[in-house]
């Protein structure tokens, strides 16, 4: 099984920071009014039990889209992990992979006309292809250099 990592940009890998210290920043000020005001009142209780879990929920959630952003290939199946979020593409489905040069996006035709965009370093779209195409020769590959080819596709 080859593993690609999926390419986040600079504003959502700072935005995931930012998500993970504003979760560990929401559980501390939490403990600090737990620990100064107690449970005085039921309303309290539950706005406690709240912000502590979605505080905890937040920093599950952005430190796994760090951790766990990975494209998987394995003999059959092209599986993408984003965070806790998995999608598994067949690569019997798969009908053609095209790459558009001028804005670097590498876009899977599938059955059905669903169609998705990989997102890792440009460098590893020519490995990526290439297995995949070795494990499924009914693949087509095609690389688009013009606005006009984006633009039939719509």
């Amino acid at each position: 099984m080859k593993s690609y990592r999926f390419k986040l940009s600079a504003a959502a890998t700072v935005g995931c920071i930012a998500g993970i210290l504003l979760g560990l920043a929401g559980i501390g000020v939490t403990a600090f009014r737990i620990w100064k005001y107690g449970f005085s009142s039921a309303q309290l209780i539950i706005q406690h039990v709240v912000v502590l879990l979605v505080s905890a929920l937040a920093i599950a959630l952005f430190a796994s889209i760090l951790i766990r952003s990975v494209y998987k290939l394995t003999d059959t199946e092209l599986i993408l992990w984003f965070g806790f979020i998995k999608s598994v593409y067949k690569l019997s489905d798969i009908e053609s992979i095209r790459l558009f040069s001028k804005t670097n996006k590498l876009v899977l035709y599938l059955k059905e006309d669903k169609y998705a965009v990989i997102v890792v370093k440009p460098e590893w779209y020519r490995e990526l292809t290439k297995e995949m195409i070795a494990r499924n020769k009914n693949i087509r590959y095609d690389v688009s250099t013009s606005d006009r080819d984006e633009e039939d596709d719509r």
